[in-house]
């Protein structure tokens, strides 16, 4: 017989399913993975549909509990309610890709390097985490990911995590591009935020692609960091 939380476990899964499925639904929480909080008619115009359906779909996503929404003057701001629903819907997405497709140019750029709810995603942060586990600036563990002293260190030479506490930690979050785990948590926010600050990288209008500058080739490439293009 199936016990009361298993016939629960199964509602919300379906009910989940149901939430995530609709194509501009899913369109939706795609653009707000990048941590940033968008207005409903932001959100109609990037899933194409008017102003009554995206009224209608967010909804739906916030009683599914994967969204959160303020009010400010007259608009309304919707972003995902929290970094493990980004986490999770990254997870989702992965699934269903044997392989990330990479002809078309704004794809491509997505799968070079992006926001993952506020830390680096794409090729270059599989990169970047790479090197940092062969020259021993960060322990590596199913539980967590530490920046280890050796880490201040040479980061912090280069102007990166130069405040960092020797204990600063995350977690991995599988890539969907890329299917390897990257960085994410307070580790992989704070790296994402310095990189941005230092100059190394720069958001790209209206997506949540990130572009990496010439002062940034020049930084990565004297810390040993290498991608394909």
């Amino acid at each position: 017989m199936t016990s009361p939380i298993d016939q629960r476990a199964r509602f919300q899964l379906a009910q989940l399913g149901a939430a995530v499925g609709e194509p501009s639904r899913a369109t939706m929480l795609v653009a707000l993975l990048g941590g940033l909080a968008l207005p409903a008619s932001e959100l109609a115009r990037l899933a194409g549909v008017s102003a009554s359906t995206a009224t209608s779909h967010l909804r739906n996503l916030h009683q599914a509990g994967l969204l959160t929404v303020r009010t400010q003057g007259r608009h309304r701001y919707f972003a995902l309610a929290g970094p493990e629903v980004a986490d999770a819907l990254e997870r989702f997405a992965s699934l269903g890709l044997s392989e990330f497709p990479r002809r078309e140019p704004r794809r491509e750029a997505l799968a070079i390097a992006r926001t993952c709810y506020a830390h680096l995603a794409g090729r270059v942060a599989i990169a970047f985490w790479r090197r940092a586990v062969q020259a021993g600036w960060i322990a590596w563990s199913d539980e967590a990911v530490r920046l280890l002293a050796r880490g201040v260190s040479v980061l912090g030479a280069r102007g990166l995590l130069v405040d960092a506490p020797v204990d600063l930690a995350g977690t991995t979050c599988l890539d969907w591009s890329e299917r390897v785990p990257h960085v994410a948590g307070r580790l992989g926010v704070t790296l994402c935020h310095e990189l941005l600050a230092a100059g190394w990288m720069k958001r790209v209008a209206g997506a949540r692609t990130l572009r990496v500058t010439a002062r940034g080739e020049e930084g990565f490439g004297g810390l040993g960091v290498r991608w394909a293009y």
